[in-house]
């Protein structure tokens, strides 16, 4: 019995002393992550000629903190280090252009197309936010952007236009007070378009349900 709990507590040791030597790298490497990015948003003020704050340094830093966020969630979905990093700058760029939740776009693109690239409907949208070629087309000379539809299954083209289709539609209705409802007829004309008879509400739960999660995973 002695050796039994003499065993015991050398094991317990030996599990704390490599639970401490774990806790002591993460932090090591999160200091180093934080220099690094600290650093980056230091050469891109200096390339402006510009002093950076500290507000700036950090904001900077919580911007690559949340891309690495996104891209740790889209590297789930199979994508390569390249198109991550690609689609998450997108999102947190038209993100941050169009006053969009990040939630709400992964959520629509969830939605739409599962986060593959090259989806295409039986109504012919196409892409990781499914848009129809008129719409395409529409917002291709309204954004000048100077591509075909061939362009539609760029992830960082189907986004850029995909997110300024739904802003759109978000101001559309914004004769309707109740942020929840003015956000369910922005979705459902999304899916639907605008003029649909018979709107799709269920989408509309689906996405809400959806950006929760990514609410959730991305704090």
């Amino acid at each position: 019995m002695g050796e039994k709990s003499n065993s015991g507590v050398v094991l317990k040791e030996e599990f704390v002393k490599l639970r401490r030597k774990w806790i002591f790298r993460f932090v090591l490497i999160n200091l180093v992550y934080m220099i690094a990015i600290a650093g980056l948003a230091r050469i891109a003020f200096e390339r402006q000629n510009i002093t950076p704050s500290i507000s700036d340094v950090m904001q900077i830093v919580e911007e690559y903190r949340t891309k690495d966020k996104l891209y740790g969630i889209l590297r789930t979905k199979g994508y390569s280090l390249g198109q991550g990093l690609d689609i998450a700058e997108a999102i947190v760029k038209k993100s941050k252009e169009l006053e969009l939740p990040l939630s709400l776009i992964m959520a629509v693109i969830h939605q739409e197309s599962e986060f593959y690239p090259n989806a295409r409907s039986s109504k012919g949208a196409q892409g990781l936010m499914q848009i129809m070629p008129f719409k395409w087309d529409a917002y291709v000379v309204k954004l000048n952007l100077n591509v075909d539809r061939r362009a539609m299954t760029d992830p960082y083209l189907n986004i850029t236009v995909g997110c300024e289709i739904l802003k759109d539609f978000y101001d559309q209705n914004k004769h309707l007070t109740n942020y929840k409802v003015r956000m369910a007829k922005t979705l459902t004309d999304y899916n639907n378009g605008e003029n649909a008879t018979n709107p799709n509400l269920n989408y509309a739960v689906q996405v809400n349900q959806k950006q929760g999660e990514y609410e959730k995973r991305l704090e």
